[in-house]
Parts: structure tokens; C-alpha cells; sequence
């Protein structure tokens, strides 16, 4: 008899976590949704919130206090059920860190913690929220980022970079620079602002960084290997949505340093940097419609919800923002109706990912109250 190789059997034995790790009874049934709630799910936040600060910003009437106070609930709601995984089942939740394809996904956390506290400084007097959200969020991102390099570093065995690499592995830009982003706006409120300005302007660095690295890591796999429809999921948005926060970072430095001269030096490669960051994130935008449009309309794989559909209006809503920011530090008006055009259409891919939610919301609540046959 041939036997399977290792990777097979691993596949072909594996069993939901409900069923490894908990009783198999009614209750523990119930809480099979929870063994396998997906991490990323902070991208809600995240998109959600950015949506919000975009309305802000182009002053759409409504839209920005309605999404806040959507997000005021979502987000602790998230962690209740975060907490509630690791305390019913840790293998699972540890298990997700420490894969290739889902690990990434855990700095949504991290990301929807700084748009967040964006959200409150920009729609709030309360800018001691903000200032102990970005403190927070800096606190997980530490933990979350060397963690996740640290589980990736010692993963054995490894999967192929055509299994184990994917647009989530640009949260890491993401989250960096979402720290950046937030910092600026409250480093005024701390005893010391010029070292938190400082520490911002290197986030801004790092994360452009990691962007390079990852990004010509990603191009190699979509260049030189096969690439079929279902693999070119959502989170490959991120690839434009990465660049387009380290713009908005790089412009929030800016405005920093033209309200408090002196603070920032080398302003020229300052703003040279953010040019570039915005031009890649505007080349990425007519390329990812396409493989888009290629994959539903031509590939015909179907459109139905999938969280992973908050990685793409995260992207549509931090361009919209970036974009709004970096023509006014710079006045550049002839770019301001890109944003006033880009605005209405994160907020129709919102309104169309969440009323997706909210349909497969109710097919499962039905699904469960569904009486038993006797």
C-alpha cells in the first residue's frame, strides 16, 4: 500500500476544532463558530473606520458619526470575542498565529486600534482617548509584530511561497504605519512631543521598509508563478491600501512639521518619499480593478461575502484619505477630485460588504433556529 505523503495526510485527517478540543455536545456545537472565527475579522474596524474619516474629510453630511458609532460597538464586541476564543480555545487561536496565510491577519488588531483612535480625535473633543488608543495600539503592536516574525522565523516546516505568502503579509506596513498616523495627531498631549514625533517619523521609515521587502516578495510570486483566479482573493488590495497609509503617514509628518518649524529635518526627502509613496499607490489602483473585473466577470468565480472583503474597502477608503491629505499639504488642488470621486466608492463598497454581512448574519441565525426533525 502507497502511502500518502506527510502534507496529505495532514489534510486529509484534519478535524474541525470544535472537534479536537472541546466536548462534543450541544453547547460545545454552539461554539463551533468560535473555534474558527477568523482573526482578521478587525478589518471591519478598520474599514469601517477609514470610511468614516474619508466622509470627514470631504465632508459627506452623516456618514462619519453613523460609522463612528458602529465602530463603538463593533470594536469591543471584537475582543470580547478574541478573549472568549483564547479562553475556550487556545490551540485554535494559537494555531492561527502561527500560520503563514493567517498569522499576518492578527495586526488587523492593531490597524483598527489606530483608526479608531483617529476616529475619536477627529470627531471628538476627546483627545486623551486617542492619546491612550495609540498607546495601546503600540503595545500590540509590538507584542503581534515580533510574535509573528518570531513564529514565522521557527515555523518548521514551512509552506511554499506560493501557499504560505499573500496581500495580508502587508499588515505589517499597515499596522506600523497606522501608528504613525495616530502619533502625530496626539504627540502634543505628551510630556515630551518631539521624541514621540521622532518615533513616528521612524514608524514612517519602517513601515516603507517592510513595504519594499514584501511588495517585491509579493510581485515575485504573481510574476514568475501560476496564479489562478481563486488565488487573487481581496487582500491583494492591500497591496495599493499599504502604500496608500505610509502616503497619509508621510503627509501627516508634514503638517506636523509646518506647525511646529524645526521639529522634523530633511523635509525635501520627506516629501520626495510621500510623492513616491503616492504615485505607487495610484498605479496599483487601475491593476487590481482589472484582476478584479477578470476574476468575477471573466473567471467567473462568484461574488458572495467573505470577510476578506473588508481587506478591499479598507484600500478604497485609506486612498481616498491619503490622497485628500497629500494634495492639501502640498496644494495640490488639481488632485482633490480623485478623493471626491474615490469617496463614493468606498462608501458603495461598504454599503455593499456590509449588507453582504448582514445577509449571511440572518442566513445563519435561521439556519440555528431551525426546529430538528423529530
Amino acid at each position: 500500500m502507497v502511502k500518502k505523503p506527510l502534507a496529505l495526510r495532514r489534510i486529509s485527517t484534519k478535524q474541525p476544532a470544535i472537534l479536537r478540543e472541546g466536548p462534543q455536545d450541544a453547547g460545545a456545537a454552539r461554539l463551533a463558530w468560535l473555534a474558527d472565527f477568523p482573526p482578521g475579522y478587525f478589518a471591519f474596524v478598520m474599514a469601517t473606520g477609514i470610511v468614516s474619516v474619508a466622509a470627514h474629510r470631504l465632508q459627506v453630511p452623516g456618514v462619519p458619526g453613523v460609522l463612528f458609532a458602529l465602530n463603538l460597538v463593533t470594536y469591543p464586541v471584537l475582543w470580547i470575542v478574541t478573549l472568549a476564543r483564547l479562553l475556550c480555545f487556545p490551540a485554535a487561536l494559537l494555531r492561527d498565529m502561527a500560520s503563514h496565510a493567517v498569522g499576518p491577519t492578527f495586526l488587523t488588531k492593531v490597524a483598527a486600534t489606530g483608526v479608531l483612535g483617529t476616529q475619536v480625535a477627529l470627531l471628538t473633543p476627546h483627545l486623551e482617548v486617542a492619546l491612550w488608543l495609540w498607546l495601546f495600539a503600540v503595545l500590540l503592536w509590538v507584542i503581534l509584530l515580533y510574535g509573528f516574525f518570531l513564529a514565522m522565523t521557527l515555523a518548521d516546516p514551512k509552506p511554499p511561497i506560493e501557499r504560505g505568502l499573500g496581500g495580508a503579509w502587508l499588515l505589517v506596513t499597515v499596522s506600523t504605519e497606522s501608528l504613525c498616523v495616530l502619533g502625530t495627531t496626539v504627540a502634543d498631549l505628551l510630556p515630551r512631543p518631539e521624541i514621540a514625533t521622532f518615533g513616528c517619523l521612524c514608524l514612517f521609515l519602517l513601515g516603507g521598509m517592510f513595504y519594499a521587502v514584501f511588495i517585491s516578495l509579493i510581485m515575485y510570486r504573481w510574476l514568475f508563478f501560476n496564479m489562478t483566479a481563486e488565488m487573487l482573493t481581496p487582500p491583494y488590495w492591500i497591496n495599493m491600501g499599504a502604500v496608500a497609509i505610509t502616503t497619509l503617514a508621510g503627509a501627516n509628518l508634514m503638517l506636523y512639521a509646518e506647525s511646529h518649524p524645526g521639529v522634523l529635518g530633511f523635509m525635501p526627502f520627506l516629501a520626495a518619499l510621500t510623492a513616491g509613496f503616492w504615485a505607487a499607490a495610484t498605479w496599483w489602483v487601475p491593476l487590481l480593478v482589472a484582476i478584479t473585473v477578470w476574476r468575477h466577470a471573466v473567471e467567473r468565480v462568484p461574488l458572495s461575502y467573505d470577510p476578506q472583503y473588508w481587506s478591499m474597502v479598507f484600500p478604497l477608503g485609506m486612498y481616498t484619505t491619503a490622497t485628500a491629505a497629500y494634495a492639501r499639504v502640498t496644494g495640490y488642488d488639481f488632485l482633490m477630485p480623485i478623493p471626491r470621486v474615490f469617496v463614493w466608492v468606498a462608501l458603495a463598497a461598504w454599503l455593499a460588504a456590509f449588507g453582504g454581512l448582514l445577509l449571511r448574519t440572518a442566513h445563519a441565525t435561521r439556519c440555528r433556529v431551525r426546529p430538528r426533525p423529530l
